[in-house]
């Protein structure tokens, strides 16, 4: 009889092991009492589905952005300074004649360097003979009408601008073109969930969290845009594309 007791008792220690390797939890029981089993399934987490949408919008640019400047250079210091401010203030005058406002005109590198003729002999005194000095004065210059590119970069020539670099477009107001793109990466990424759970044979439920991704950018876009009309220098605004991503992470039924 103590046998079978005890044989008994193996029996449930087994039984006992084997449900909590399942998975299910077990409630105790009072020492002595008959054994019974109580389990609750662990469900764990909830499923989800995340993904990333990117929307695309183009927009043409309302605004141009270069960068114009004078260098001047002599074997005197002073003449190159006095040159530079001469000319310096015709180009600034000829910008505002165009109709610039001084918001729009600042200036971005002033600067002073010293070119030496010929080789130097060691320990030889410097011949200020054989230096040329070199100065340069630019300024960032904003136009606000991308019709008047042309015209500014041949009025800033003639007034005696020798560098010209970094002419660039942009939108001003990017907040229309934000929403559009930011209206289509939600679209995409919908389409992109729904497409996953119908791969993996759930259903898509409810949003649960969204983000936008930092990181979207307007940049020019060449769709045969023609030149500006006149008979100024021919520049092509083209068009921007404005990128928004925005991240979704949906609920699985």
């Amino acid at each position: 009889m103590l046998a079978k007791k005890v044989l008994y008792g193996l029996v449930v220690v087994v039984v006992v092991t084997m449900l909590s390797i399942g998975g299910l939890a077990l409630a105790s029981a009072p020492r002595g009492a008959q054994p019974v089993a109580a389990a609750e399934i662990v469900t764990g987490s909830d499923r989800s589905i995340t993904v990333v949408g990117i929307g695309k919008v183009t927009g043409k640019p309302d605004i141009a952005h270069v960068t114009v400047g004078i260098e001047t250079q002599a074997s005197s210091l002073q003449k190159a300074v006095d040159d530079n401010k001469a000319k310096m203030n015709s180009l600034l005058d000829t910008l505002k004649q165009l109709g610039l406002a001084d918001k729009d005109i600042r200036t971005s590198n002033y600067s002073i360097y010293t070119e030496r003729m010929g080789t130097p002999t060691p320990g030889a005194e410097l011949n200020t003979d054989q230096m040329i000095y070199h100065v340069t004065n630019q300024v960032d210059v904003t136009v606000r009408d991308v019709s008047q590119i042309g015209e500014v970069l041949d009025k800033a020539v003639a007034a005696g601008a020798n560098n010209i670099y970094g002419v660039s477009f942009s939108v001003e107001d990017t907040a229309k073109l934000e929403a559009d793109a930011r209206t289509k990466a939600v679209t995409d990424a919908k389409a992109r969930a729904e497409e996953l759970a119908q791969l993996n044979g759930v259903q898509l439920g409810e949003v649960l969290t969204v983000s936008e991704v930092i990181g979207g950018s307007a940049y020019p876009m060449d769709y045969g845009a023609k030149g500006m009309g006149g008979g100024g220098t021919p520049v092509q605004p083209g068009e921007l594309e404005m990128s928004m991503s925005i991240q979704i992470t949906y609920a699985v039924k």
